[in-house]
């Protein structure tokens, strides 16, 4: 994955009420809503309860998952929860893994994606606690435990949606941002290395490839892996420079070749799916603290 350091590119802007930019973030937002409406569509269909199909039971497996971890967290009183928080994940997930594509920007690697997340779980909190409590009461909760402790508690509701919103952002921009730093430098100096094979004539590049071809036969006998990595990289080098020398083929970032991609399974794929999960259970923690079971006194 790519990222441009700099912000979303935007594509036009809506003149109405100020103009409305549609950026990067923006279509690839829209293109995760399509494809999961799509697949919710898709995968509701044909529904049986005498003999439900493979995919059916795979996909009430994922719901129930979710519903126990909801009833785990929130209480049985807040299972309703279970919808909002299944969006709320695989929109994050999905907004993570479509920068993958190559094509679209990773809609979680703007701020203002995962803020408006974080704000929508403010306002459900805010509302929760003037459902139960009043307005009156709402305002009151911040003199909690004592007045003296108003500003403190003013600065946290306002830190809880801005933690929330910058942990998850900061995440995946930040991995994005060290996989395109780590494949610049790695392309420069594969560009270096080969042109200075090159220039040394066919020779090197036949002494790069025999030692690559001893290191990978010696690792047959003693199994291991830094024989391997070693082996593979000097017969790459050796290759791809006698290549260069020959005129063939030239401006190959051998350096570059698999490193960014298993970063990028990293960051898009593990760290994505970390976050996704950090951020449903914050909030459902966060949602279930303003929705106490009625039943208790």
């Amino acid at each position: 994955m790519t990222l441009n350091v700099t912000g979303p590119f935007i594509y036009f802007t809506i003149p109405i009420l100020g103009g409305i930019p549609i950026t990067q973030t923006t279509v690839s937002f829209l293109i995760v809503t399509v494809l999961l409406c799509t697949l919710f569509v898709a995968l509701g269909k044909g529904l049986s309860t005498d003999h439900p199909s493979a995919r059916q039971t795979l996909v009430e497996k994922g719901v129930m998952m979710m519903h126990d971890l909801v009833v785990s967290s929130m209480g049985s009183h807040n299972a309703h929860w279970t919808p909002f928080m299944i969006t709320i994940f695989l929109c994050s997930i999905c907004g993570s893994l479509i920068g993958m594509t190559g094509f679209f920007r990773s809609a979680t690697a703007d701020l203002s994606c995962t803020m408006v997340w974080a704000l929508m779980v403010s306002f459900i909190i805010w509302h929760n606690n003037i459902k139960n409590n009043g307005v009156l009461g709402w305002f009151k909760g911040f003199t909690e435990p004592v007045a003296v402790m108003t500003p403190m508690n003013i600065v946290s509701e306002i830190a809880q949606p801005v933690s929330m919103a910058f942990r998850h952002f900061g995440n995946v921009a930040g991995g994005g941002v060290i996989t395109s730093v780590l494949y610049m430098g790695l392309s420069m100096a594969s560009t270096a290395v080969l042109n200075l094979i090159s220039a040394s004539g066919w020779l090197v590049s036949a002494v790069l490839m025999a030692a690559g071809a001893g290191l990978l036969l010696l690792r047959r006998r003693k199994k291991k892996l830094s024989l391997l990595i070693f082996g593979c990289l000097s017969l790459g080098l050796g290759i791809f420079g006698l290549l260069q020398t020959l005129g063939v083929l030239s401006g190959v970032p051998v350096l570059a070749l698999g490193i960014p991609a298993v970063l990028s399974c990293y960051f898009d794929i593990f760290s994505g799916a970390v976050q996704a999960l950090v951020f449903s259970l914050l909030s459902m923690v966060y949602i279930a603290g303003s929705c106490p079971d009625p039943n208790e006194d």
